[in-house]
């Protein structure tokens, strides 16, 4: 299995965050956070290769650093992203694109998704909503087996589409996957992982961001 990774051009990404975070410190935290998910990615079992779709050279960095595969995608757009990595990874058996915004995401997190999609041999789609409706993360089996929605209301599309097209369609619902941050209600959960305040399995990885003042 292939993990996929969307991540935004760092200088970009979480814009929604400027009333609580400068723009120093939310590139920081969004760096931050791809370099857990990365870890919790690396973690898992299951995982064969990790691909990261990153926005601009800094994002890529990110990845570099973290040691896996990076592409660069400056084309805006997430399904354009995720379009350009599907081509990179048609040939593997399923791939799992997993949200660069997931701070308390685990590895076991990840294995309950797999399990999923392990439960059946035929053509697998299975979706884990955010808390908000969104996706946190996406098995397909094989690759192409459904094009990807990402916005708003996303985790219902996908859904549609996997029992559209007539795919072992499952749900998953974990708090690992769910808990993205978008929004400054968001951030204290986050930032407490960044203060050591919970130490999850992937909490150690990567530098800390500076917390807010």
């Amino acid at each position: 299995m292939t993990v996929i990774i969307p991540l935004k051009a760092l200088a970009s990404a979480k814009g929604r965050l400027a009333p609580a975070l400068s723009p120093a410190h939310r590139r920081d935290f969004v760096a931050w956070m791809a370099r857990r998910v990365i870890a919790a990615c690396q973690a898992c079992e299951a995982v064969e290769d990790i691909l990261v779709v990153a926005g601009d050279e800094s994002a890529a960095d990110v990845a570099r650093g973290a040691g896996v595969d990076v592409v660069v995608v400056p084309q805006p757009g997430l399904d354009a992203a995720l379009g350009a990595a599907d081509s990179l990874t048609r040939d593997s058996d399923s791939t799992l694109v997993v949200a660069a915004d997931l701070p308390q995401l685990t590895e076991q997190d990840l294995f309950a998704v797999v399990a999923a999609a392990a439960a059946t041999s035929d053509a697998a789609v299975v979706v884990a909503p955010t808390h908000d409706g969104g996706t946190g993360a996406l098995l397909r089996r094989p690759p192409g087996v459904i094009a990807t929605a990402y916005g708003d209301g996303s985790a219902a599309e996908h859904e549609r589409r996997g029992r559209a097209v007539g795919a072992s369609t499952a749900i998953v619902r974990r708090p690992g996957l769910a808990a993205d941050v978008d929004t400054p209600a968001e951030l204290p959960a986050a930032l407490a992982l960044v203060a050591g305040q919970h130490v999850g399995s992937a909490s150690e990885s990567g530098a800390r961001p500076a917390s807010p003042a």
